[in-house]
């Protein structure tokens, strides 16, 4: 007896964190192409966005949240996987290539793997842009339920008797359930929340990892009839209102998923995320220009300048982390794998660049949660090292690189005065320290398009190819 009661004392000291506790859902949103102050929190005033506002209130806001990539499908593989995407060769959007190549390696391991060997039921609703071939498939990659599409854009508005348009970069009236083509009435932003809600309801018996990837505020700039009215009259740019009306689709549907949560009473066992996938996309006419708003950041979508890869960026988990708290270290989306993981008592082998944030957030943790930040984006590159910031950016309008330019992020959040010059020292610190961390990344593994890689032969312009969305 003696001898059982000591064995007894021993396992329940050597039982690991939340091991004791219920393993939570997680769910990762993600908005596309979201101006960083284009919603009330962060000073947006075109529109109300009260459902983000008071998510962002129930948690843990922080206000130097990034993407590792400025760009749709390279920052989405670096949040999957919890390691930077140049690590694997994942630099561009899949456009050009060969379809057995195109897409998220298939050596890599998604978080949707971890957490399904965790136990987990696993759905992805929205957008993939990982790759569109059997083997690249998210039910291939360790999702068990899948609804959406699998390019980089799609409408808004699905007419089910129109003919399916199939695009590597966009596709037109082809959503998809598992593997088989839907013929669809109805606006994705509020289909895709119909989904998650019945996902929700589906897996109550087990926990769930589920990543909604709304394509909103994604172009093509599509406004529901229903939204009119609520658009300013005062907004009289055509793609100001469409955006706008993408934006309030958003925010209504996003109030509907945490009301859901909380009627279902699961919200306090729910780890939520909220970011953009990069920044928002300002610039005409490059990139999928939706006016989006990222002031007082400087740069847009696609640039390596805050604009680009600082995001809204929200954690929630009500009685777990606190509320209303800001959190003013950068954070970056490859820490939502590894602090899945570790809320869902998980280990894994995988080499992974993020970390565990819970700590962090809590206050457990007092120290920065990394030491440095990297970006690369052909031929694009960045670093961030407390307050300072080193980057090499596209002057899109110039043609042209900036080289080196060093800035203080407290005192000049919009990147406005080069202090290069004045700490040579710092410039050299953090350029070897680029340097070094480049020599884990590889070549990519397929172009991207001229605006992305101007090392690139400019493609011919994609049509819709109607063969291939039947062949899809």
């Amino acid at each position: 007896m003696k001898t059982l009661a000591a064995w007894l004392i021993l396992s329940a000291l050597c039982t690991p964190l939340f091991a004791t506790a219920k393993q939570p859902n997680v769910l990762v949103i993600f908005a596309d192409d979201l101006g960083y102050a284009d919603i009330g929190v962060q000073g947006g005033k075109d529109v109300p966005t009260p459902n983000i506002d008071a998510l962002a209130a129930s948690g843990v806001r922080c206000t130097n949240g990034y993407v590792s990539a400025p760009y749709c499908s390279p920052s989405r593989a670096g949040f999957l996987t919890g390691r930077y995407q140049t690590h694997f060769g994942h630099e561009f959007n899949p456009h050009v290539g060969d379809e057995k190549t195109l897409g998220l390696p298939l050596t890599e391991k998604t978080i949707a793997d971890h957490l399904r060997a965790a136990g987990y039921a696993t759905g992805l609703i929205g957008k993939w842009h990982q790759g569109f071939n059997e083997a690249h498939h998210p039910q291939s990659r360790g999702f068990d339920d899948y609804f959406g599409f699998l390019v980089g854009g799609h409408n808004y508005l699905l007419h089910k008797d129109a003919e399916p348009e199939f695009g590597s970069a966009h596709s037109h009236n082809m959503i998809y359930r598992s593997r088989e083509l839907q013929k669809l009435d109805g606006y994705t932003t509020d289909l895709f929340t119909d989904e998650a809600l019945g996902f929700m309801d589906r897996h109550r018996d087990k926990p769930w990892f589920l990543y909604l990837a709304y394509n909103a505020v994604h172009t093509p700039l599509e406004i529901k009839e229903s939204l009119k009215a609520r658009i300013p009259a005062s907004v009289t740019d055509e793609d100001r209102r469409g955006y706008l009306s993408l934006l309030l689709g958003l925010d209504d549907n996003l109030g509907r998923v945490v009301e859901h949560l909380k009627k279902t009473g699961i919200d306090k066992d729910t780890l939520i995320f909220f970011v953009s996938d990069n920044g928002g996309s300002g610039h005409k006419p490059y990139f999928a220009y939706n006016t989006g708003v990222n002031k007082p950041l400087r740069g847009d979508k696609g640039q390596t300048l805050e604009g680009g890869i600082h995001v809204p960026f929200f954690v929630v988990w009500p009685g777990k982390l606190p509320a209303g708290k800001v959190y003013e270290q950068p954070v970056i989306t490859l820490d939502i794998l590894p602090t899945a993981l570790a809320v869902a008592n998980s280990k894994t082998d995988a080499p992974l660049d993020g970390v565990n944030l819970f700590p962090f957030l809590t206050g457990e943790n007092t120290t920065a949660p990394h030491d440095m930040l990297f970006w690369r984006f052909s031929p694009q590159k960045a670093v961030r090292k407390g307050k300072w910031k080193l980057v090499d950016w596209r002057d899109f309008d110039a043609k042209k690189q900036s080289g080196w330019q060093l800035y203080d992020l407290e005192a000049d959040i919009g990147e406005d005065h080069d202090l290069s010059a004045q700490h040579p020292e710092i410039v050299a610190e953090l350029s070897k320290a680029w340097d070094k961390w480049n020599e884990k990344n590889i070549t990519p593994l397929w172009h991207g398009a001229a605006n992305e890689d101007p090392t690139a032969p400019q493609p011919a312009k994609q049509k819709q190819d109607k063969k291939a969305a039947k062949k899809k």
